[in-house]
């Protein structure tokens, strides 16, 4: 569907160009062909991911988007806000800021959307970024309203439309329970919730400006004008179609995360959270008039309406105290604040902390008995399974492994009627985990998830099946975003969410475009190796398993082989009678020219397998072959 989003992003922008064409009165201005400029240098350093501009492209495109839509508009009119009134658009770009944290206030307890990828930057420069890019929303929303309203479609007159004092309060009633209702349900409610956010900062705060003499839609409408509601209306649709559609690309990015409609995305959005867009621009418009009267940088209208304007405007309906007026964002701040969803870390039984240490070192019969514990003890809970798949796995993985590409790791996998029990564990673990989330959600169980999906997605990976690892890859994802929305501290996440950014950075062009026409997201192999990192060192459950596969990444993928012996060393120092590690350690240091190291890993990993099993086995002979090809050769370096 991502074609469908260019395709009708594609028609709006022509719409819209070829109406400026037709009203121009004036030469655009140069500050809007500068605008133009930056934009497409913008767009083609983005696309090949050239840094800081792909991390930044958000703001920068924001930026150049607001200098071409003020230019249009003076082309248009003779008059913009831009070059008449350069205070105000500056005071409506800086409080933009703060209106916009409202919005992220809400996101903390209803959890609709995440914020991945980009450079790894420093607290202040990630500050900036934000600050750069939420400075641009509300000055891109007013922009875009003034070209659309400057086309003249709705200049002739209507009829008034009036709202009594009771549809005024009920208006004003409505909106604060839609505002306030989302925050006092549970999170696993309050987050199918956010759409009458977007509905009640109008109701609320519309009828309350008109009541001030401030600029409002009421007010409009009931003068006869109908330009400015309809033409904020298709800004919220221009500027939805553009802040997904540059998103999309973008190195930073957001994630929607929302409980619903995540299977049929345009770009990162769900296809029915574009109906959205409209009703947010509208809200922008209140927001800001009523943010700014308090400020006082906005005055009542001198009044220009009708006497039933007046009526509904009585003395007695004003409101004229300004620290009155700030109750309910006190309010709303203080229903906000004590319920931010929050999750504890893991919190591990015995006996699997004791199976992980004997997994890690090599004992996976031994450490999957303890496994199959954990589930008798709490078999309606997903960690025994997702553990005992965990232990199959590294079965499976040592079977697997060859020497191919003159590389040792595990490159394909025939189909074995044992690893339906392998499959069935690890659907198990999905079923479990989600059936959770579905009657409460948590940071545990999403993790749970995660790991099950990635279990699912490296054995199909093992098996060519590349259309199904995508899938689970995505799924896989999916769940790591939410689990640190829920817990920005459950480190273990970073595991999948790493892997997926590095895989998807990897792929053939041939993969990349199908990837495009798939819908699936895009990665960073940079992003990937930091998230990796970060599950390294603050890790819990697969602290392991992060610095595995980094180090074969790195090894396999970047030839840095120096790096990846360094990152890769602490698991045969913590773990020394693991032979796979041994094996892979091995590995690393013949492609370093360190034979003699290389030979003694290889001869470790001989003497390590026991020969009782069939990963033994494999294991010990392909250890003595690589062991006696290194044998007699000196150390280079």
């Amino acid at each position: 569907m991502v074609i469908l989003g260019v395709i009708l992003l594609a028609c709006t922008i022509t719409i819209l160009a070829a109406e400026f064409l037709r009203r121009r009165a004036h030469p655009l201005p140069a500050y809007g062909w500068i605008g133009l400029l930056s934009l497409l240098i913008a767009e083609a350093l983005m696309f090949h991911g050239i840094e800081p501009v792909a991390t930044f492209f958000t703001p920068i495109a924001w930026t150049a988007y607001a200098l071409i839509a003020d230019a249009a508009v003076f082309a248009v009119r003779g008059h913009s806000r831009l070059r008449d009134a350069p205070g105000q658009f500056a005071r409506l770009a800086l409080l933009s800021i703060p209106l916009w944290l409202i919005f992220e206030a809400y996101n903390l307890r209803l959890a609709n959307w995440t914020y991945a990828g980009g450079w790894q930057l420093s607290l202040p420069v990630r500050w900036f970024a934000y600050g750069w890019a939420f400075a641009t929303i509300w000055p891109g929303i007013f922009l875009t309203a003034d070209l659309v309203e400057s086309f003249g479609w709705w200049d002739r007159p209507s009829r008034p439309i009036f709202f009594s004092r009771t549809v005024q309060n009920v208006f004003m009633a409505a909106g604060a329970v839609l505002l306030i209702v989302p925050v006092l349900l549970p999170a696993r409610l309050g987050s199918y919730l956010f759409g009458a956010v977007w509905a009640g900062f109008i109701l609320l705060l519309d009828p309350i400006n008109f009541r001030l003499g401030l600029p409002s839609f009421e007010g409009d409408l009931a003068s006869g004008r109908r330009g400015r509601f309809l033409s904020f209306l298709i800004a919220g649709w221009v500027c939805g179609w553009l802040w997904e559609f540059w998103n999309f690309w973008a190195a930073a990015k957001w994630h929607y995360i929302f409980p619903i409609m995540q299977g049929s995305k345009i770009f990162e959005m769900p296809a029915a959270g574009f109906a959205g867009f409209p009703p947010f621009a509208v809200e922008c418009f209140v927001m800001y008039y009523f943010a700014a009267w308090l400020l006082g940088w906005e005055r009542p209208l001198p009044a220009q309406t009708t006497s039933r304007t007046e009526e509904m405007r009585a003395p007695g309906a004003r409101l004229t105290s300004r620290p009155l007026a700030i109750v309910p964002w006190i309010l709303l701040a203080a229903l906000l604040c004590p319920q931010l969803a929050h999750a504890g870390s893991l919190n591990l039984p015995e006996a699997a902390r004791h199976g992980l240490d004997l997994l890690y070192a090599g004992r996976s019969e031994e450490a999957a008995a303890l496994f199959r514990q954990v589930q008798a003890a709490d078999p309606e809970g997903p960690l025994g399974y997702v553990l005992e798949a965990e232990a199959r796995w590294w079965q499976i993985y040592c079977e697997a492994c060859e020497v191919k590409w003159n590389t040792i790791d595990a490159w394909d996998r025939p189909r074995v009627a044992a690893d339906k029990d392998y499959l069935d564990l690890a659907d198990r673990t999905i079923t479990v985990a989600e059936s959770r989330i579905a009657l409460a959600d948590s940071a545990e169980m999403q993790l749970y998830a995660e790991m099950g999906w990635m279990l699912r997605a490296r054995f199909l990976g093992l098996r060519g099946d590349h259309l199904g690892t995508a899938r689970a890859g995505v799924n896989a994802r999916a769940h790591a975003l939410r689990c640190l929305q829920l817990d920005p501290q459950m480190a273990d996440a970073y595991t999948g969410l790493g892997l997926y950014n590095y895989y998807a950075d990897t792929l053939s062009p041939m993969a990349r475009l199908l990837r495009f026409l798939m819908r699936i997201p895009g990665g960073s192999k940079q992003e990937g190796v930091r998230q990796l990192q970060i599950a390294i060192d603050k890790g819990d459950v697969l602290r392991v398993e992060a610095r595995f596969y980094l180090a074969k990444n790195l090894r396999t993928f970047d030839l840095d082989y120096a790096r990846s012996l360094e990152v890769f060393s602490p698991l045969t120092d913590e773990f020394p009678r693991n032979p796979i590690f041994q094996l892979i350690q091995g590995d690393i240091l013949a492609k370093l020219g360190r034979g003699e190291q290389a030979a003694a890993s290889f001869r470790q990993a001989e003497q390590l397998s026991s020969g009782q099993t069939l990963c033994d086995r494999h294991m010990r002979a392909l250890a003595g072959r690589s062991a006696t090809a290194f044998a007699g050769i000196s150390t280079e370096h």
